[in-house]
């Protein structure tokens, strides 16, 4: 039996599947691990508040290379990892990807054998990781030890917690450029101590015997590896974790919450880029005075060296932390005055009563404004600069699949004007986790905020309509299908409301506008097509393109509720059996549409998709059939009359190109 704390990996029988982990790249760089590693850190934590009276507070601790521990007192965290390691290394490798991922594991082999850097995050005011540490049942609910040294892929929290998936806690190993971690916790009720670490390989031989990918920094136990269970240093049992404290400079005794340790932390990772994640990720919880987080490096106890980020410093931070190069003029959501003007709304928003929003329902139209309130008054108001607070009711609820009855689902939306963006921003919040990669806004020179409260039925079902990331909400997940009546029309609801409020404040209803259709067919103005009519918001409104400069086009294309119709213009005539392809994407703000599909569909979270019928087609007088996920192959049988309708789209702007096919004579290729 060893004497002391070691990183072991349980052999592998012959009759096990070999299969490497596949929720990271490991030993590799990736330029948003600091939001990553920040949102998965700073969710848990949320979802493990103790008072609902009192903030979470989370602190950063960077050592750097003055204050990493030395080679002696390392040593006996990082005992056993380096045969492994180096294992890993001598796999057979053919690509020049395995070479270089070798090449990134022998530098990680030498770090072993020099002073340990690290990155310390500590929660406080937090329950500390639950449950048995003996326990190994996966499904066990509530039982964080295990969800979070035991699980891939299984989830011990609750609907309303912010995480769902039980894969985002490798983050923390990805961190590393050991590709290991250590979670030391305290809980309630115990003045015990618990440390346990988890390194995250691949499969790999020493010599006959093959091991696992996983690996346990572990109490010594002299069981065989077939019966063993890893479990965590007892400080009842070994009262030497008090040193770990000492040595990492973790504050763990002050009361319950978890402590993270990522040995010798990529280079991505520093101060500045924490700090910048934590402003855009959690910008709301922390003005809402429900997050406070603190980034330093040791002495913790010196003030100097400390960035502390609360209701009271958030907009002094967001001043002063320096931005990364971009080339992205339109999407500046990091830039200081991006940062202040969302924290300047959501303190706004934080502030409305209920009495204070303007109760809507879904769909949003003229008809659905509250008695009194007219349109031209409700654009007055934003034309003038005034902020806009909107609660949203979605009519006959969500409704979970096998249900009897619906529940009542609503949401807020708070609007102003934004003259200085070229392009919108809008920020979605479920509970306290921002969904970042959403862009509804399009050309709209406007700032929202969606906000959704955490334990509402609405909010368990956005939840299952995000991947494991939660970057995103998927109107096709599985989940989402699988456990809600029309759960996709719900997400496109809420994911377009903003736009459809700022496109009805635009719609004047007065003079033509021939630009109206700009944000659906950019560039591609029809003179002879009956034209919606207003301005857009912002003080300067897109300039049509000269219509003696547009070339006739055989085909019309129009916005139809939330799709779009292709049908014969007459001047020049559409040749008997023209074909098309049809595409379409939705707009964004930056790059190409198409291409943000594409990166969408090989992930396996579209927009939509054609196939699983979150999107449809109703055709006449033409014969449509599906050729991709967001393309149409379509036939012209009936010239001067046909019409082909798409429909369920969420109402974000659309961008849709009509090619030619071989076999059409007389159309021409353009973008609408």
């Amino acid at each position: 039996m060893p004497e002391h704390p070691e990183w072991r990996f349980a052999r592998m029988s012959p009759s096990q599947v070999n299969q490497d982990p596949f929720q990271g790249e490991f030993f590799a760089s990736s330029a948003d691990l600091p939001s990553r590693l920040v949102r998965e850190a700073i969710q848990n934590s949320l979802d493990a508040r103790r008072d609902h009276s009192a903030p979470v507070r989370v602190r950063f601790v960077f050592s750097g290379t003055e204050n990493a521990l030395h080679r002696g007192r390392a040593a006996q965290y990082l005992r056993g990892l380096k045969h492994h390691l180096r294992a890993h290394a001598t796999r057979d490798g053919r690509s020049s990807s395995d070479i270089q991922e070798r090449a990134s594991i022998e530098r990680a082999i030498s770090l072993l054998d020099m002073p340990m850097t690290y990155l310390a995050i500590e929660d406080f005011g937090t329950t500390g990781l639950r449950g048995a540490p003996e326990d190994h049942a996966a499904h066990t609910e509530g039982n964080d030890f295990c969800g979070f040294f035991r699980n891939v892929g299984i989830s011990t929290k609750s609907e309303d917690a912010g995480g769902s998936w039980g894969l985002g806690k490798w983050v923390f190993p990805d961190a590393s450029m050991v590709n290991a971690y250590f979670g030391l916790t305290q809980r309630e009720s115990e003045d015990r101590v618990l440390l346990m670490g988890l390194a995250m390989l691949k499969t790999h031989h020493i010599g006959e015997r093959k091991y696992p990918p996983y690996g346990y920094f572990a109490a010594p136990a002299d069981q065989l590896d077939h019966d063993w269970l890893p479990l965590p240093v007892d400080s009842d049992e070994d009262p030497n974790i008090v040193n770990t404290l000492l040595d990492l400079n973790l504050d763990r005794l002050d009361g319950p919450g978890l402590s993270v340790v990522v040995p010798f932390p990529k280079k991505e990772l520093n101060r500045d880029t924490v700090a910048r994640a934590v402003l855009t990720q959690y910008f709301l919880p922390i003005v809402r005075g429900d997050l406070v987080v603190e980034i330093h490096r040791p002495p913790v106890s010196d003030t100097i060296d400390r960035t502390v980020i609360d209701a009271t410093t958030i907009r002094a931070v967001a001043s002063r932390i320096p931005v990364p190069p971009t080339d992205d003029a339109k999407r500046d959501d990091e830039s200081p005055q991006s940062l202040s003007r969302a924290i300047s709304l959501a303190e706004w928003a934080i502030g409305r009563s209920v009495d204070n929003h303007l109760q809507l329902r879904m769909p949003i139209s003229k008809d659905s404004l509250p008695v009194g309130l007219s349109v031209d008054d409700l654009r007055e108001r934003y034309e003038q600069g005034q902020r806009l607070a909107f609660r949203c009711e979605i009519p006959r609820g969500v409704q979970r699949q096998g249900a009897k009855s619906s529940s009542a689902a609503a949401f807020s939306v708070y609007l102003e004007r934004a003259d200085d963006l070229e392009h919108g921003h809008d920020y979605f919040v479920r509970g306290h986790l921002r969904i970042p990669n959403m862009d509804y806004l399009g050309n709209h020179r406007s700032r929202a905020l969606i906000y959704v409260e955490s334990h509402s039925e609405l909010a368990h079902l956005l939840r299952d309509a995000e991947g494991p990331a939660h970057a995103k909400w998927n109107r096709g997940a599985e989940r989402l299908r699988q456990r809600w009546k029309a759960g996709a029309r719900r997400v496109g609801s809420v994911c377009a409301a903003a736009a459809h409020l700022l496109r009805l404040l635009s719609d004047r209803g007065q003079d033509p506008q021939l630009d109206a259709l700009a944000d659906l067919f950019p560039g591609v103005p029809d003179p002879d097509s009956t034209r919606a009519t207003g301005t857009r918001p912002g003080p300067t409104p897109a300039k049509p393109l000269p219509v003696s400069d547009i070339p006739p086009s055989p085909i019309l294309l129009s916005r139809k509720g939330l799709g779009f119709l292709i049908r014969p213009s007459g001047r020049p005539a559409v040749a008997p059996d023209a074909a098309f392809t049809v595409r379409f994407a939705y707009d964004v703000a930056h790059g190409n549409a198409f291409r943000a599909y594409d990166a969408g569909l090989a992930a396996g979270t579209p927009d939509f998709s054609l196939k699983d019928h979150t999107v449809s087609f109703e055709c006449r007088g033409c014969h449509a059939s599906i050729l991709r996920p967001n393309v149409l192959s379509l036939t012209v049988l009936e010239p001067k009359d046909f019409e082909c309708l798409v429909t369920g789209l969420d109402g974000r702007d659309v961008i849709v190109r009509l090619d030619p096919s071989a076999t059409a004579t007389s159309t021409r290729d353009h973008d609408a």
